[in-house]
């Protein structure tokens, strides 16, 4: 295999979906982020989307949806139609949908932090999952605090990247 990198095989752009409510930044990722119009997830690298000038719709082949511990619980109940419309979106990607939960996935087990005041089991939350990733083209990673989510965004967008140059 060759182990040659390219100096534009790293991002040094961001697309970042406009109806983002709390958007990460990439604070000393070396990467700029654009404000534009995804057609699915929240962040995008260009080269891994095509655009449709008519509506200035991007429309990626992998992306990462960023959710908080409260949105990825209203994602499981309130919201499931919408978000599941979302994850039939990327069922056609060549990588799986990340979707990074600015929660660690021990604190939903013990129904702390946002859990304590849902109405959701664990368990009911853990059979979704193990469903939608076995259903959808999906993978969910959880984090312990927002800044390490980010940086595991900025990480996947740069892995594909690399992993698009090889190819």
């Amino acid at each position: 295999m060759d182990e040659t990198r390219h100096d534009n095989a790293i991002p040094t752009t961001v697309l970042r979906d406009t109806r983002e409510q709390r958007p990460w930044t990439f604070d000393g990722c070396a990467v700029e982020t654009r404000d534009v119009t995804l057609s699915t997830a929240d962040y995008a690298v260009p080269a891994a989307c095509t655009h449709d000038s008519s509506s200035d719709t991007y429309h990626p082949r992998f992306a990462v949806e960023r959710k908080s511990g409260d949105d990825f619980l209203t994602a499981l109940t309130w919201e499931r139609d919408r978000f599941t419309s979302e994850l039939r979106r990327a069922a056609e990607w060549p990588q799986p949908l990340a979707v990074v939960v600015e929660t660690s996935w021990e604190t939903l087990l013990r129904n702390r932090g946002c859990m304590s005041w849902r109405d959701i089991h664990p368990n009911q939350m853990v059979g979704t999952l193990s469903a939608w990733t076995r259903h959808y083209n999906v993978a969910f990673r959880f984090f312990e605090s927002r800044r390490r989510a980010e940086l595991c965004a900025f990480l996947l967008l740069v892995r594909h990247s690399l992993r698009r140059e090889q190819i």
